[in-house]
C-alpha cells in the first residue's frame, strides 16, 4: 500500500486512543456510553481531538455524527467512507463500535500525508445511537444522517434511563452548533461506497482459529421492546391447574415453542436464524411464591437473514400466541413492534475484500452477521461492506476482548481496500 509504512503509527495511535476512551467510560461492570449521553460525548470529543492532532478536518452533522476528511477535502465531495458507532450497551465491553471508529481513523491519519495514487479521498464516520436499548430502536444515527429519518418523526422516541426524548438529548449537546458549517447528509452521491469494520459478536472466527470475518449479510429482525402477557393473579395452592391464567408458564410456552421453530431451522440447515427473549420479568410490587403470576413483561427479539425467513417466524409467532391465548386463558398485548429487513452486502465489494486479504496474506471467512449501521447504507442505496474482527467472549457484555494483531490485521485490510476504491 502507498501508505503502508504510516499504517503501523496510526494503529498505535488508534489502540492507545481506544484505551484512554474505554478508562473514560468505565462503568463498572463494562463500560457504558449512553446514546447522545456524557460518555458518548466524552468519545466524541476523543474522535474530534485525535482527528486535528493528526491533520484532520472533523465536522459535526445536526445529529452529532461525526464526519472526519482530510484536511482540504471539501465536506460536499464523493469519498470512499468507513465509520462505526460511538455508543454501547448498558455495562458492555469497549470495542463493539469503537474498533470500527477506531479503524477508520487509523487509515486517514495515515494517509493524510497525500493523495498519490487516490481518485478519491476518504471520509470516517463516528455515529451515535446505533444500539437498541436506549431508544427502543436501533441505528438512530446513521438512520438520521443518511435521511431515513427526521427530528420530526423519531424526536419523540424516549430514552429508557433519563426519560427525556432524543430531541431532548441531541438539543442538549449543543447540536447543531451554533457558527459551525454542519456535516451534509449522506447519500450515493457523497459516499461511494461504505466499509464498516466490527467485532465479531460470536464465536465463530475464534472457534476456526481466523482472524477476519467478512460478512455476506446483515440480519434483519423484528423486535417487540416491550410485550407483556397477561393472565390472573391466584393463590398457588388453592387454584387447580385447569383455572389457571399463568402468564409465566405462557410465555414460557412462548419461548420454548420459537425455540422448536429455530431448531426446525437447523435441520433445514439454515444457521442464520435467532431468537431471543432477552427481557423476561414478573411484577416485583405484586409477585410472591405463593401467587401465580398475573402478569410478565418481556422481549422479543427474532433475526434472520433472509427476507422470506423472517415473515415466517414472524407469522408463525402471531399463530402460536393466538393457541397459547386460548389453551391458557391469558392475552398477549406485544406493544409497538420495531425492526428491519436484512440487507444483502455487496458482491463486487465483498469480492474486493476477499481477493486484497488474499494479496495480504491474511485468512478470513465469509459469514453474515449481526444488524449494524453497515445495514442503513445498504437502505439509502449505497454498495456496502463489512471486515468482522475476531473477538474472544462475544459482545455485550464486560468480557469482551480484542487482540491488537486481530485488529491491526483488520485496519490493514479495510486500508488496502479503501486505497483500490479511491483509487485511478
Amino acid at each position: 500500500m502507498i501508505f503502508d509504512s504510516l499504517l503501523d503509527d496510526a494503529i498505535r495511535d488508534v489502540w492507545e486512543l481506544m484505551s484512554r476512551i474505554g478508562v473514560a467510560t468505565a462503568d463498572p461492570p463494562g463500560i457504558t456510553r449512553a446514546a447522545w449521553g456524557s460518555r458518548e460525548e466524552l468519545a466524541a470529543d476523543a474522535v474530534r481531538d485525535f482527528a486535528r492532532d493528526h491533520g484532520l478536518q472533523a465536522l459535526n452533522d445536526p445529529f452529532g455524527n461525526i464526519h472526519v476528511l482530510m484536511h482540504g477535502v471539501a465536506p460536499e465531495t464523493a469519498c470512499v467512507t468507513t465509520g462505526s458507532h460511538l455508543d454501547s450497551v448498558p455495562h458492555g465491553g469497549n470495542f463493539d463500535g469503537l474498533a470500527g471508529v477506531a479503524a477508520g481513523l487509523a487509515v486517514l491519519a495515515a494517509a493524510s500525508g497525500g493523495t498519490s495514487g487516490r481518485a478519491l479521498p476518504f471520509r470516517a464516520i463516528a455515529m451515535r445511537c446505533e444500539e437498541s436499548p436506549w431508544f427502543g430502536t436501533a441505528y438512530l444515527g446513521s438512520r438520521l444522517m443518511l435521511g431515513l429519518g427526521t427530528l420530526d418523526d423519531l424526536g419523540t422516541l424516549v430514552r429508557f434511563d433519563s426519560g427525556q426524548t432524543l430531541r431532548h438529548h441531541v438539543r442538549a449537546l449543543g447540536y447543531p452548533r451554533s457558527g459551525e458549517t454542519p456535516a451534509p447528509l449522506l447519500d450515493a452521491r457523497l459516499v461511494t461506497s461504505f466499509l464498516e469494520l466490527h467485532i465479531e459478536q460470536g464465536p465463530l472466527l475464534e472457534s476456526r482459529d481466523i482472524p477476519l470475518g467478512i460478512a455476506t449479510a446483515v440480519r434483519g429482525n423484528v423486535r417487540f421492546p416491550d410485550a407483556r402477557c397477561i393472565g390472573a393473579y391466584a393463590h398457588s395452592a388453592a387454584l387447580p391447574r385447569r383455572f389457571r391464567k399463568d402468564a409465566v408458564l405462557a410465555v414460557s410456552e412462548l419461548a420454548l415453542g420459537l425455540d422448536r421453530f429455530w431448531v426446525e431451522r437447523i435441520a433445514q440447515g439454515d444457521e442464520d436464524f435467532v431468537v431471543t427473549i432477552g427481557k423476561f420479568a414478573t411484577d416485583e410490587s405484586l409477585h410472591a411464591m405463593t401467587k401465580v403470576a398475573g402478569e410478565v413483561r418481556f422481549s422479543l427479539n427474532i433475526g434472520a437473514a433472509v427476507k422470506a425467513t423472517q415473515d415466517e417466524a414472524r407469522a408463525f409467532t402471531l399463530q402460536l400466541i393466538e393457541r397459547i391465548e386460548k389453551v391458557r386463558a391469558v392475552r398477549f398485548e406485544l406493544g409497538p413492534e420495531v425492526g428491519t429487513a436484512p440487507a444483502n452486502l455487496d458482491a463486487r465489494l465483498i469480492g474486493l475484500l476477499e481477493d486484497t486479504a488474499h494479496s495480504l496474506g491474511i485468512a478470513t471467512h465469509c459469514m453474515p452477521t449481526v444488524g449494524h449501521d453497515t445495514g442503513m447504507f445498504v437502505r439509502a442505496g449505497i454498495p456496502s461492506a463489512m471486515i468482522l474482527v475476531r473477538n474472544a467472549n462475544g459482545s455485550h457484555n464486560p468480557d469482551e476482548e480484542l487482540e491488537r494483531e486481530h485488529f491491526a490485521a483488520g485496519v490493514r485490510l479495510l486500508a488496502g481496500s479503501m486505497q483500490r476504491l479511491a483509487s485511478v
